[in-house]
């Protein structure tokens, strides 16, 4: 099957033999006449002059006085006359979408020749529009007033803002063409009006040959100046059709084609019988539903590996994959068989998705976030400090230095630091400098370095993206720098994250050579025999992208500007132009719905399914899959688990670890999770707090209350408190307070510490904890401080053990077994033989238990009550001999509401001495140990699912 740039260059090699060098050709894009002259080399039998090959644009911009401008420019040069004309001062930073918006606008009213005064003007009443618009049609005229009236029926603050806006938008557009044409220069949609109001000036000879080919849905400038060329020129028109939507009023395709077969300037050049190939070329369909976007990427790379296979001798040149949805472009490249060497990829890759546009985001953000403490010292945030770091493009250079610094920021939870606090590191140095100075000098610098410490042979495309984002940068930089603006960060960085977005990297390498990989308006009159079209979702095909407008849908109508109607005319052409000769087509769906779109087949399948009588083969891939019943993961105790296990026993050699209370709570709550804990070592990931948190809020009491006690009984002889130390420990509480947070934090000692938002509510809760303790401890003085949060170890011996134990443990048969605790007590206090084991507990711990055997009780137990006891049990052999250990729980009933800090054993009172209750205690918590330590006892879930909810390994589980 001939192509249609095939058949057009047999025609003038058959129609103007040796007059080529004559002729001018000129395509809606350049790709086609790139392809085209590939063609018509093949077709000469020896050598020729060459005909012009132009794209309309380049025709445009070569006969056009006024050169076109850069898109940033034109932007911000109609910043300027916005302002001026509405009397504003709107930051650049928040007009550049607006602006863009006004300019695709004014080039839009250029295109297709409309009056501009005429168009902004507010047409409420009826006789302005008899009067003023006497030109337009009768329904061209009831659709601006049924806009108009409508508009003014409910007056609101937008729609008042909008009026005003649209009544100064002409003198904005008349004033902004006029500052253009003064300096010479113009927008695309300028350059077209001035052409089709300058006519005579196009530069073609009287004996020259003017062919128009491949054009579909022509604007009003190409119209005028081809209608033009055609009546006053040797100009010929080459229309790209078929039959099956050229003739069929229905089709939506064939719009635009029949318009101008209408006409009589256009009517000769349509053949007397239209091209069939859609329906009578032999082609096969296949349209494959396919779960999510990605997916079609790899199914796609499946479909070419097969199609290769079946042809091995296939030119590659004649398949094309057609993305809807550029953003599969890097999935699609990575999914290509083996056997394509070369690609052309048409599109552009949007510098946005480049790994250096990320880390400059991040750099913008460490410097928005960046603060001063109270001596002048810039503090860095953890957040876009750790995201930086871990960059691809930082952390490569150091990898063990940087990741190892980064790993101590997370464990000591720095939120903030300074640069003396980083890792000596030249470009790390350089990012987090205290002194920002000027905002481009420094992104510039940043950029130059990490071009310097790119390999050009291994990283070839990053440094093309630091090349272009260098570029763009310093362009804008320009920009303001050359009107006066200041850069300052915060609009700097959201004005510069809206071009980075515009930007597109381009593709380099042989356009004639390999698949060819493009998007859909690239397809514009090259044919190929296999095709590949993904994303043929209702989203994509037709594209939604494009319609934001002042100018209002019925106004756009009414002018005959670009609409949906329109678009969807467009794209309906595109399609099955694309597939007319083609003898092998797939498309691609996404069969899931999601925010980002998908879900529901373009209209066009849907078409092509229920109307073109066409085989078509349709086929849904998809995995089925059943609700399964809840995973149930059981650990059972091998010989990895028992040596692991192991490590809490003490086998007369050095002990390896030791079991402490909230170990043993864990299991209570999870034997799975004890295991992943504390036998497997799967340790929970800290996470970085900014704030105190209901979680951290009682490690910064305990801090506090340390600092608070040790340091004032430094300076005292002894260590007993009475009631008039009370006094001067209330006046040290602020700062007690404010050292625990500083240690939370793990702030210098060389820096100060200044609260904001959540942690002054926090600090503020800390010191009414503190104080209530004070209070307590006020009313029970005279007492002696003992220790703060003291460590204390004990080996507990197990009773006679099964021989299945000690085998399994490889202890000798003789010995006896003991499992090693540890603990750490708060706070130990005595007083007339009494020794208080203190813990302090901000959360909703209760004093009273109903019964020992309650305590080990999965459902029952109480946390405070079975942590208490363990700490009798830890310090028994450290008391003097007659005094009485007596656990306390100052809690939020104790602190506040009035209850006892003691013990309360439910219908024994209260526990004035834990020795009374040891020795059931203890054999409870033997039988706890045992069951840990049991080879037959595996490590299972709970069946308690809420307690999974803040698990840290609910993943793991599924739960």
């Amino acid at each position: 099957m001939k192509t249609f740039l095939q058949e057009i260059a047999q025609d003038i090699i058959r129609n103007y033999p040796g007059k080529l060098g004559d002729i001018t050709i000129i395509f809606p894009n350049r790709r086609a006449g790139l392809f085209f002259r590939e063609y018509l080399k093949q077709e000469l039998n020896g050598p020729s002059w060459s005909p012009q090959v132009l794209s309309f644009q380049d025709f445009i911009a070569a006969s056009c006085p006024l050169q076109k401008a850069d898109q940033l420019f034109l932007v911000h040069q109609l910043h300027t006359i916005y302002n001026q004309q509405l009397k504003t001062r709107e930051g650049f930073d928040r007009f550049y979408y607006w602006g863009q918006m006004l300019l695709k606008d004014f080039d839009d009213v250029d295109k297709y020749l409309v009056n501009a005064q005429n168009l902004y003007t507010n047409l409420s009443r009826q006789k302005q529009l008899d009067l003023s618009f006497d030109f337009l049609l009768p329904e061209q005229k009831e659709i601006i007033q049924r806009f108009w009236q409508g508009f003014d029926e409910s007056k609101s603050a937008q729609k008042e803002r909008f009026e005003f806006v649209w009544s100064h938008l002409f003198q904005v557009y008349r004033s902004f063409n006029q500052q253009l044409s003064d300096k010479g220069l113009a927008y695309e949609g300028m350059q077209y009006r001035y052409m089709a109001e300058h006519l005579e000036e196009i530069p073609f000879k009287k004996n020259n040959r003017v062919v128009f080919a491949g054009f579909n849905a022509l604007n009003a400038v190409e119209d005028k100046i081809i209608s033009w060329c055609l009546e006053n020129l040797q100009a010929d028109i080459l229309w790209d059709m078929d039959a099956y939507y050229f003739n069929n009023e229905h089709q939506e395709a064939g719009t635009f084609l029949r318009q101008y077969h209408k006409r009589q300037v256009y009517a000769p050049s349509f053949p007397e019988t239209i091209p069939s190939s859609l329906t009578e070329v032999s082609k096969e369909l296949v349209l494959t539903g396919v779960p999510q976007h990605v997916g079609q990427a790899k199914i796609l790379g499946q479909k070419l590996g097969a199609l290769l296979k079946e042809h091995p001798d296939l030119d590659i040149r004649k398949v094309a994959v057609v993305l809807a949805d550029e953003a599969l472009l890097f999935p699609v490249l990575h999914s290509l068989p083996e056997e394509i060497e070369a690609v052309n990829v048409t599109m552009g890759f949007p510098l946005s998705y480049a790994p250096v546009n990320s880390l400059i985001e991040h750099i913008l953000e460490l410097r928005r976030m960046a603060r001063k403490d109270p001596d002048g010292l810039v503090l860095f945030h953890f957040k876009p400090a750790l995201a930086i770091i871990r960059h691809p493009l930082i952390i490569q250079t150091d990898v063990d230095k940087l990741e190892e610094w980064a790993n101590d920021v997370q464990r000591s939870n720095k939120v903030f630091f300074t640069t003396s606090e980083l890792p000596e590191h030249a470009l790390i140095k350089m990012i987090f400098s205290q002194d920002l100075g000027d905002l481009v000098d420094y992104l510039s610098a940043i950029l130059l370095e990490l071009n310097a410490l790119a390999d050009p042979e291994k990283n070839t495309i990053e440094v093309e993206y630091v090349h272009q984002y260098y570029q763009l940068l310093n362009r804008y930089a320009d920009l303001l720098r050359n009107s006066d603006t200041t850069i300052e960060l915060k609009p700097f960085a959201a004005l510069f994250k809206q071009l980075v977005r515009t930007e597109r990297l381009p593709f380099t390498g042989e356009p004639l050579r390999g698949l060819q990989i493009m998007g859909v308006l690239e397809t514009r009159n090259l044919d190929f025999e296999h095709i590949f079209v993904l994303s043929m979702n209702e989203d994509f095909f037709p594209s939604q992208g494009g319609k934001h407008s002042f100018i209002p849908y019925n106004l756009r109508k009414a002018y005959e500007l670009p609409n949906y109607d329109q678009q969807d005319a467009i794209y309906a052409y595109l399609f099955y132009r694309l597939i007319q000769r083609a003898s092998s087509v797939n498309f691609f769906y996404n069969t899931e719905g999601n925010d980002l779109g998908g879900g529901e087949m373009s209209r066009f399948l849907q078409q092509l399914l229920h109307e073109s009588n066409l085989p078509i083969k349709v086929e849904t891939l998809a995995n089925y899959t059943e609700p399964g019943s809840e995973q149930v993961i059981t650990v059972n105790k091998d010989d990895d688990v028992l040596k692991s296990l192991s490590r809490y026993l003490n086998t007369g050699q050095r002990i390896q670890k030791r079991l402490s209370p909230s170990a043993l709570n864990t299991y209570l709550d999870c034997r799975l999770r004890f295991y992943f804990r504390h036998v497997a070592d799967l340790y929970e990931k800290s996470a970085m707090e900014e704030d105190v948190d209901a979680r951290s809020l009682g490690n910064v009491l305990h801090h506090a209350m340390e600092i608070l006690y040790e340091d004032y009984l430094k300076d005292k002889t002894s260590r007993t408190l009475v009631k008039a130390d009370f006094k001067e420990l209330k006046t040290k509480l602020e700062s007690a307070a404010v050292f625990a947070f500083r240690k939370q934090f793990s702030i210098a000692p060389d820096r100060k510490f200044y609260f904001e938002g959540k942690n002054i509510i926090a600090k503020e809760i800390i010191k009414d904890f503190m104080q209530a303790i004070l209070k307590l401890d006020e009313q029970y003085a005279p007492f002696e401080i003992v220790g703060m949060e003291s460590e204390h170890v004990y080996d507990l011996t197990m009773p006679e053990m099964e021989t299945a134990y000690l085998d399994a443990y490889k202890i000798p048969g003789e010995s006896t077994m003991s499992v090693a605790l540890r603990g750490t007590i708060d706070r130990i206090d005595r007083k007339k033989g009494q020794v208080r084991l203190i813990d302090y507990k901000t959360g909703q711990d209760k004093h009273v238990f109903n019964s020992i055997e309650e305590l080990f009780d999965r459902k029952k137990k109480n946390k405070a009550a079975l942590q208490t006891f363990i700490y009798a049990l830890l310090y028994q052999n450290v008391k003097d001999e007659g005094e009485a250990l007596v656990p306390a729980v100052f809690n939020k009933d104790a602190l506040f509401m009035g209850d006892d800090v003691l013990l309360e054993y439910k219908g024994q009172g209260k526990v004035t001495n834990a020795a009374y209750y040891l020795e059931p205690y203890t054999e409870q918590l033997q039988l706890l140990l045992k069951e840990i330590f049991d080879p037959e006892t595996p490590f299972d879930q709970t069946d308690e699912v809420r307690k999974c909810t803040t698990c840290a390994y609910k993943g793991i589980c599924g739960r």
